[in-house]
């Protein structure tokens, strides 16, 4: 939004959104930042190739939108992320990406993307008008997602609903109050390592208890430990539909 001046001929920027830009491919870099700071209302205030390259940068502490390509998110893991919002909960993220991108979001993926305060999905083939006014809804807080991806998403938790603890459960075999802490924490996105810090214990630990849980539930991927927790409640929502940080199933 701009103001013009009533006694001079000038240009008072109201409202300025401050952007970091993270893309791996250098060309589509250039471009985008050179596109978005071409926006009156938009100042590019970091580019970076990676994820984990933003954690040393200052000026990303300041940024108001952090823009995304999602080759930079395959390329680096979801716990540098997770540190990055940490560090800024606030931080709103506008994802671009392809529509074969789309398919590898993971059932594990999505309590990582909740933590955050508003995000967007959109194509990168559009016009840059597009990804320009996707950056603007995404500051004003509102969430931007493709109806296809809504579409993928919805039949995710589809899945995950038919995916009921009595099927999970079928050994018979009750889960432990330290097990059930750990399913918890693997189902929030955390890693093994991040998981041995926030509970005292070694690295290893984490990973026999992560086998025994996977062994009584009669699963062999992370992503079924998710469908189950999420199916059986151990992730409480807030009223705001993240997951309520307060509970952890202790």
């Amino acid at each position: 939004m701009v103001i013009a001046g009533d006694t001079k001929n000038e240009i008072i920027t109201a409202v300025t959104t401050k952007v970091c830009v993270v893309v791996p491919f250098e060309p589509l870099r250039i471009g985008l930042v050179a596109e978005l700071s071409s926006a009156p209302d938009i100042r590019v205030i970091a580019e970076c190739k990676t994820l984990s390259e933003i954690i040393p940068e200052a000026a990303f502490r300041e940024a108001d939108v952090l823009v995304v390509d999602s080759q930079a998110v395959l390329s680096d893991n979801l716990a540098v992320y997770t540190q990055i919002n940490e560090w800024l909960p606030s931080l709103k993220v506008l994802f671009l990406g392809s529509r074969d991108d789309y398919k590898t979001i993971r059932a594990e993926d999505i309590p990582v993307y909740m933590r955050l305060h508003t995000i967007g999905f959109m194509l990168k083939d559009g016009p840059t008008s597009r990804i320009i006014d996707g950056v603007r809804l995404v500051a004003s807080g509102t969430f931007v997602c493709e109806t296809e991806l809504i579409r993928h998403i919805l039949t995710r938790l589809t899945q995950w609903a038919s995916y009921s603890a009595e099927d999970s459960s079928r050994n018979g075999q009750q889960l432990s109050e330290r097990e059930t802490e750990v399913l918890t924490l693997v189902a929030r996105g955390q890693s093994n390592k991040e998981i041995a810090q926030e509970l005292f214990l070694s690295e290893g630990t984490v990973k026999a208890h992560v086998s025994h849980v996977m062994a009584k539930l009669a699963v062999d991927r992370r992503t079924d430990l998710v469908r189950y927790a999420l199916s059986t409640g151990l992730i409480p929502m807030s009223d705001d539909g993240a997951p309520d940080k307060t509970r952890s199933g202790r």
